[in-house]
């Protein structure tokens, strides 16, 4: 297992060094100490598990976060002194898996280190491709919303299937009964509403992903 520690205060690095060596003596682990540098093996490497302290020089924690997230998604928690709700959900969003507020116990990180890893057991972050605050993985039948797993029927897979498949294009509901119950589904417009009102649900966070259209149908979207 390849853990990154990015935290620019030297003893604080050292210290989750020692205590992740001692739980999971095999690891390597990689030590650095600001964002530049940070992005730089990220870059060249691929990691299990990154530790993202906000507070970085050169380029902060967030941002470091954001372009991590542009091509991968492996897990990160983030380290830091900003406990405000606004700056909190601000990581979660950029989707990070979770948020550790300073002064932390070791002893905590260890626990949410093991926490987030158990999250990914038997899918790798390799294995999945992401959207927005949506992993998922089609052939698997796997999808995450936050990090946290969801299931859906049959006909919300295929549905959902077809949405991130076609990033914007408008469907009327008619579109969408002939291409998932098939042109010889004889059922009404609102077989359609109900099945997107129970994928919303099941979507939560991402729920608003899928817009209506005035007069038209539906799209598939994230907010910019």
């Amino acid at each position: 297992m390849k853990i990154l520690i990015v935290e620019d205060e030297k003893h604080l690095n050292d210290l989750l060094h020692d205590y992740i060596i001692d739980q999971y003596p095999m690891a390597k682990i990689h030590q650095i100490y600001d964002g530049l540098s940070a992005l730089n093996i990220i870059h060249q490497e691929s990691f299990d598990l990154i530790l993202l302290d906000v507070m970085l020089p050169h380029i902060g924690g967030f941002e470091v976060c954001q372009k991590v997230r542009e091509t991968s998604t492996v897990p990160i928690i983030m380290l830091s002194a900003l406990n405000d709700e606004e700056n909190q959900l601000k990581g979660y969003n950029l989707g990070i898996d979770d948020y550790v507020t300073k002064p932390y116990s070791p002893k905590i990180v260890i626990k949410k280190i093991e926490a987030v890893l158990a999250r990914y057991d038997n899918t790798t972050p390799e294995d999945m491709q992401r959207y927005g605050i949506i992993e998922y993985n089609f052939a698997k039948y796997k999808i995450f919303i936050n990090h946290k797993p969801i299931e859906l029927s049959k006909k919300e897979w295929e549905l959902l299937t077809l949405f991130i498949q076609n990033i914007g294009h408008v469907y009327t509901r008619e579109d969408l009964l002939n291409l998932v119950w098939g042109y010889d589904f004889y059922g009404y417009d609102r077989t359609v509403d109900t099945h997107i009102k129970r994928l919303r649900q099941k979507l939560g966070d991402a729920a608003n992903y899928i817009k209506t259209v005035y007069k038209s149908g539906y799209k598939f979207e994230k907010d910019e």
